[in-house]
């Protein structure tokens, strides 16, 4: 039997003219941007076109995107470059966030979980859909709080809007592109000081850019339209497999179901199951899930981003998370739900 991959949410195949960009670029294009001679300024023309390119695609002026190396790196940039111009003024974040947003988190003195905005607020940090559940959530108005919004699931997946935030980020591995390059987005004005020095990204992030996966994340970009409407094409094949197993008993919920949340994802709570050892005997089976995060996986600790939710440490433990690719197929779903059926 074939391998059949469900754990979308953690990373993608990148798109064939992803792998493609990247190859002709660490052979054509390998130069370093920053250098002033022919061969420099050929990679750096073509820095700037993927970067005019990837603006096109999030209706943003190029100027206003950095490329970064992940997403984590971005949301550290962010976070720590707003950290020293607003002051002693608290922030305020949804509690099942990421790690990579909460941890950069810790060098403010004061953090509210949301829907708590206090009136001081600084700043508020909200992802736009949750990597484990799949739950997709708005962005709080807060007055005179600049707005940081988690784009990294949502892209690719669903439109994405930009005018009810002051900055954002992308991660590139999530929708078709290579792992090694990320975008942060930042509206012009935004109170934020540069942590990483150094003359490249006009001084925001120093470090020479990896031109190779900047420009297989352009490539993967140009299907974006195309990569959203498949997944869209996933809520009704989604919505089928869900129903089937909570069909077999009480003991089993889905996570989110009623909410708005991405078309690809479920979450599944088994009662009473151990989560980690039914995801190693359907990896055994030939399927990739996962049980939740795969920046969590392994951990001795519970999912946050569960617990937040209101369910218990046990429960947490035996959640399985199914994110699809956008070329699933009914029968590939089916043959995941008869494998669960079996080894459960």
């Amino acid at each position: 039997m074939s391998r059949l991959y469900f754990d979308a949410n953690a990373t993608t195949p990148p798109h064939p003219e992803a792998v493609e960009a990247v190859r002709r670029a660490m052979v054509e294009d390998w130069a370093n941007p920053t250098s002033t001679h022919r061969e420099g300024q050929r990679a750096r023309f073509r820095l700037e076109e993927a970067r005019r390119e990837l603006a096109a695609a999030l209706t943003v002026a190029p100027g206003e995107l950095v490329f970064c190396a992940s997403a984590t790196e971005a949301l550290h940039l962010l976070i720590r470059g707003l950290h020293p111009t607003l002051g002693d003024r608290p922030a305020a974040v949804f509690p099942g966030e990421h790690s990579a947003c909460l941890n950069p988190l810790r060098d403010w003195s004061r953090v509210a979980m949301l829907p708590e905005v206090p009136a001081d607020c600084a700043t508020v940090v909200q992802m736009a859909a949750s990597n484990e559940t799949g739950i997709r959530y708005a962005m709080p108005s807060a007055l005179d709080a600049v707005r940081l919004k988690d784009c990294c699931q949502a892209w690719g997946k669903v439109p994405v809007d930009l005018s009810d935030c002051d900055a954002a980020v992308f991660s590139g591995h999530k929708m078709g592109g290579p792992r090694g390059a990320a975008l942060l987005w930042m509206r012009p004005g935004l109170p934020w000081e540069p942590v990483m020095e150094g003359p490249q990204e006009r001084r925001r992030r120093g470090g020479t850019e990896d031109l190779p996966a900047i420009l297989g994340l352009a490539a993967a970009a140009r299907h974006l339209t195309e990569r959203q409407a498949l997944n869209a094409a996933l809520a009704p094949i989604r919505d089928a497999f869900e129903a089937e197993i909570a069909a077999w008993g009480r003991d089993i919920e889905v996570i989110g179901q009623g909410s708005p949340r991405l078309p690809n994802t479920s979450c599944v709570l088994f009662r009473g199951r151990n989560g980690e050892a039914l995801q190693v005997a359907l990896d055994l089976a030939g399927f990739a899930v996962s049980t939740g995060s795969a920046c969590h996986s392994g951990a001795v600790k519970p999912s946050h981003a569960i617990l937040t939710l209101g369910y218990s440490s046990d429960d947490a433990r035996s959640v399985l998370r199914f994110s699809m690719l956008p070329d699933a197929r009914p029968d590939e779903v089916e043959a995941l739900a008869a494998a669960i059926r079996r080894l459960t």
